[in-house]
């Protein structure tokens, strides 16, 4: 493909996405000062979108100037990069504490490089992110709820999709819909979360206790969201962090590993990720014991396990019925 065609190509796309986004309720602003391809979203969030087609080797090769990503690190923290895979029906948004935390590894690594050039290769039904280390970007692959998450002024959006089949809600939406459609506590998107969770632990075959004390600790000076139990051992401890205190989570996650649990979880919002990060950066082995989960990654879980489980309980039910039952 000439270079005329690609970049003709490269114009189309990125406009469609940037109609895309505009459909989600976002006031898309070009930002000629940072470069022809790098936008701000309602005054507040940067984006930059890089385009690239797939290569003979089967892999998509893109540019990556640390420079210009150390630039948004320091002055505009609410950034995603948006890498174009040769389709608007395939674009990865990657947040910039993601980027950042790809840098931190090439410094680890002692590479002293202006430009990088970072790959994107599908295998085995897994999209990675390649460069000094392997990245697991499957997750992140047309997430545009990300940047509605990100967002402090889209309040309320109109219906909208962003492909054929995911229909974009608010997080007060979506866990209000949950909630109704599962018979789980509707009055706080907290409640409704930590119900999702004793669920989704019972389905695995865990003993639960939700917004109590360890076993065996009456003592313990923190009441946990979720706690789940297999054989009396303590294998997750969870906290759900809406309008709470991370710290709080922090100290009583921290204290229920040092009394047994295989692993700590805190659920938070996209946007407070990079803040836990920082919190638990300098605690020692705690923080390689520490998962951190979105609202939305959770919600995804539970609905893909209510799907399951609706349909599995009729599966393993026997018994004898005057006609043969029949599932369409």
């Amino acid at each position: 493909m000439s270079y005329v065609k690609q970049e003709k190509e490269r114009s189309i796309i990125q406009q469609q996405i940037v109609q895309r986004i505009e459909t989600l309720g976002f006031k898309v602003t070009p930002q000629p000062k940072w470069g022809e391809s790098y936008f701000l979203l309602n005054d507040e969030i940067g984006i930059a979108l890089d385009y690239t087609h797939l290569n003979y080797r089967r892999e998509f090769v893109f540019k990556f100037s640390k420079d210009k990503y150390e630039f948004f690190y320091n002055n505009h923290r609410h950034f995603f990069q948006l890498f174009i895979c040769e389709s608007s029906e395939r674009v990865f948004i990657i947040p910039l504490s993601l980027v950042m935390e790809i840098f931190h590894d090439i410094y680890a690594s002692g590479s002293n490089f202006k430009e990088f050039k970072p790959n994107i290769k599908l295998r085995n039904g897994v999209w990675f992110l390649r460069f000094f280390g392997q990245y697991d970007i499957t997750d992140y692959l047309n997430r545009y709820d990300f940047l509605i998450s990100e967002s402090k002024t889209l309040f309320r959006l109109p219906p909208a999709r962003f492909n054929s089949i995911i229909e974009v809600k608010t997080l007060e939406e979506k866990y209000i819909q949950l909630a109704e459609e599962n018979h789980l506590r509707a009055d706080s998107l907290h409640a409704t979360t930590v119900d999702m969770l004793k669920r989704i632990g019972e389905w695995s075959g865990f003993e639960v206790i939700t917004e109590g004390v360890p076993l065996g600790l009456p003592d313990f000076p923190y009441q946990i969201d979720c706690l789940w139990y297999k054989g009396g051992d303590l294998y997750l401890a969870i906290e759900v962090c809406h309008h709470g205190v991370v710290e709080k989570d922090k100290d009583a996650l921290k204290l229920a590993k040092q009394h047994g649990a295989r692993k700590v979880i805190i659920v938070s919002e996209i946007n407070k990720m990079e803040r836990i990060r920082k919190l638990f950066m300098f605690e020692g082995d705690i923080k390689s014991w520490t998962e951190v989960w979105s609202f939305e990654r959770v919600f995804s879980l539970f609905e893909s396990g209510a799907k399951f489980f609706k349909d599995f309980d009729k599966f393993k039910r026997y018994g004898w019925t005057d006609n043969m039952s029949e599932f369409i």
